[in-house]
């Protein structure tokens, strides 16, 4: 867990929408019937179960971008939420269990995510970028706010995704799916990616 050296608040997370229960249900039982997961290998995710939507996201400059889950069903059904929201993603990560540590999402993702969590958790966030773009030092939150909220099921939540995040006391079947547009660094590969692809 984070050392928290400054206090922390709860006001700091944007929950933008509740689905209800039959939804949440739903969802759960798409991705349990849609989704093969596999180990998360990220270094901050270890015990994770995840499978990509759509494409799979490179994780360094040097990794190529991968077609990944294409299932119709499953996406349609959080392309309907996100219409709730004014969000349009290109990409997403669904999860199973697992904590995650604070980390900051790599050069793939444009600064606006959306977490859709489907189960119980506590979701830790560091509020240092204080909009959806790159700031001078002179400009970040400073110190850093940090606030711990525990999500129950149903939540759909912005949040910046270059400020430093993580999970914890995370239920063995709690789902959660983060969604993101491409960032203007990663546009002309994954551009590129999509041509190849058709």
């Amino acid at each position: 867990c984070l050392p928290f050296l400054y206090p922390l608040r709860k006001d700091i997370m944007n929950i933008l929408h509740q689905l209800t229960r039959t939804q949440t249900d739903h969802l759960v039982a798409l991705c349990s019937q849609h989704l093969t997961l596999t180990g998360d290998v990220s270094h901050y995710a270890r015990g994770r179960q995840r499978s990509w939507l759509r494409h799979e996201a490179p994780l360094s400059d040097a990794r190529p971008w991968l077609p990944a889950n294409q299932n119709d069903e499953l996406w349609n059904e959080v392309l309907e939420i996100c219409k709730q929201i004014s969000f349009v993603p290109e990409l997403g990560l669904a999860s199973l269990g697992g904590e995650i540590s604070p980390h900051r999402d790599a050069s793939y993702a444009d600064w606006r995510a959306i977490g859709i969590n489907l189960g119980v958790t506590t979701f830790g966030y560091e509020l240092s970028y204080p909009e959806f773009k790159w700031a001078p030092p002179s400009e970040l939150v400073s110190p850093p706010q940090v606030s711990l909220t525990q999500l129950v099921g149903g939540e759909v939540f912005e949040f910046n995704c270059k400020n430093r995040h993580w999970t914890s006391n995370v239920a063995p079947d709690r789902w959660s799916i983060n969604l993101w547009r491409v960032s203007p660094k990663q546009r002309p590969k994954y551009n590129e990616f999509l041509r190849n692809s058709l």
